[in-house]
């Protein structure tokens, strides 16, 4: 097979595979990349997104080489079969205006050249412009709204490196990371620049939410920036359906959206409270997991987790703690998150169709205190609106998987609400698995009428579901 098809073929393969985003070049803070391979490659992740800076790469100018601990995990990854999201940022100070766009072009050219021949499966241009260089360096409105220099200067630089990456590489998928309100800024005032680039990545991270609740969207909350980039809930499905209509709309095409950042932080938030909320190792799990379910049900490509190793040991810092192992300084101990996510992979694999219409109901039954009771009903979040169970369905040839959990904040003092599946008219299926994803815990199946090898009614129940936090994964294996 030649490199075209090579190529094709990895790109197929990583749409639907788990990604980390990974800091090998910090080696001296414990991400060495021969220790933490093995580690990724164990729990089934299939996708590293990383940077390689331009000012470690082009020293003077003109003169361009990967350091050799940037091309060493590239290499290494690459010979292992992971997929490489290539991040390429950040400005350079030997040149006078250190985002000089031309010089930047010839950068990210470079890279492409360099190593197209290694399993890149996106170049990313540049990560969140309102955060590194871009809008303290021109200023302008943070959202991206006329006016708006550092968007005009940030568009400027998307549309020439795009331009020369695919001059020298025709194949790879060009995306970039803007920030949310910013694209669709960008995208209606500034559509031709996006003329070389496939598709954008986000960054979801909730922040102080559980994961189907996104802090921006549509309504009073999007006011300020001029458009709305989800509906009325706040949904992380819904930032993702309508970035595609609003480029399709603006670009005339189809156009593919990544999720290259999301993650909750396992940080002791109470001393410095701040962007992040700290979860318990327990919530982290199962935030991540609905996420990437979440992610895969919204038709994001080779979603990414922040990050696979925590950066530091500070247990009351941020940064230092979202990572699904520990740093080295503690002996790469797995979290909960870890475990999970290699539960869920192992359920869904690289291989599957999201089942937009669900083959079957979900049904929680939960009773209202009376009347005389309401001080019993729980406090509600007015902006926190998705509260309600759901359900995620996919198909993978040999089975039909059902993720299913609780929308909202995790529990732990009350027992989970028992939910029931009924399925109309079932295809003839074996007897099922269920799992729970973040204690691996096997639950017993409670399925009428009970189903054997060749026998199928016109419907069956699967009862007493714990419909909580922790998603349950389900698994209905046909009966071939």
């Amino acid at each position: 097979m030649n490199r075209s098809g090579q190529k094709k073929n990895l790109l197929k393969r990583m749409d639907k595979c788990v990604g980390v985003c990974t800091h090998f070049q910090s080696r001296d803070n414990g991400w060495k990349v021969e220790n933490l391979l093995p580690l990724i490659q164990a729990a089934g992740i299939k996708i590293v997104r990383q940077e390689i800076h331009w000012h470690q790469v082009e020293k003077k100018k003109g003169i361009y080489k990967i350091p050799e601990v940037y091309q060493e995990w590239v290499d290494k990854a690459s010979d292992a079969g992971l997929g490489i999201i290539m991040l390429l940022c950040y400005g350079n100070p030997i040149y006078e205006n250190p985002l000089d766009p031309s010089a930047f072009a010839k950068y990210a050219k470079f890279m492409a050249g360099k190593l197209k021949d290694r399993n890149i499966i996106a170049y990313e241009i540049w990560n969140e412009p309102t955060n590194f260089r871009f809008y303290e360096q021109y200023g302008g409105s943070w959202s991206g709204k006329s006016p708006s220099l550092w968007r005009d200067k940030f568009c400027e630089l998307l549309a020439m490196s795009a331009k020369d990456i695919r001059e020298e590489d025709a194949e790879t998928p060009i995306i970039t990371n803007t920030g949310e309100p910013q694209f669709f800024n960008m995208i209606e005032n500034e559509a031709g620049s996006f003329k070389h680039v496939d598709g954008v990545s986000h960054h979801p991270y909730p922040v102080i939410f559980p994961p189907e609740t996104i802090p921006y969207g549509g309504g009073r909350i999007s006011s300020q920036d001029g458009v709305s980039v989800a509906d009325d809930d706040h949904s992380f499905i819904s930032l993702f359906e309508m970035t595609r209509r609003y480029a399709e709309e603006h670009l005339k095409r189809g156009f593919k959206t990544y999720a290259t950042e999301f993650g909750f932080s396992t940080f002791d938030h109470s001393r410095h409270p701040g962007w992040p909320a700290g979860y318990r190792q327990e919530a982290q799990a199962a935030y991540i997991v609905r996420s990437l379910v979440l992610a895969f049900a919204a038709g994001v490509q080779s979603p990414c987790i922040y990050d696979f190793m925590d950066d530091g040991t500070d247990r009351y810092n941020g940064e230092h703690n979202f990572g699904l192992i520990m740093n080295e300084k503690r002996d790469y101990e797995k979290k909960q998150s870890y475990h999970a996510v290699r539960r869920l992979i192992g359920f869904l694999g690289d291989s599957w169709t999201h089942l937009e219409k669900p083959p079957a109901n979900l049904i929680v039954e939960r009773t209202n205190p009376k009347p005389a009771l309401f001080w019993q009903a729980p406090a509600q979040e007015p902006f926190l609106r998705i509260r309600s169970p759901q359900a995620f369905w996919f198909d993978k040839g040999d089975s039909i998987l059902a993720f299913v959990w609780m929308g909202g904040r995790i529990g732990g003092e009350f027992n989970d609400p028992l939910g029931k599946i009924i399925w109309e008219r079932p295809p003839r299926i074996m007897p099922v698995e269920i799992r729970n994803l973040v204690t691996g815990e096997k639950l017993p199946v409670k399925l009428s009428p009970p189903v054997r090898s060749g026998q199928f009614g016109e419907r069956i129940i699967l009862d007493e579901i714990p419909v909580g936090g922790a998603p349950i994964a389900i698994r209905w294996k046909y009966d071939r």
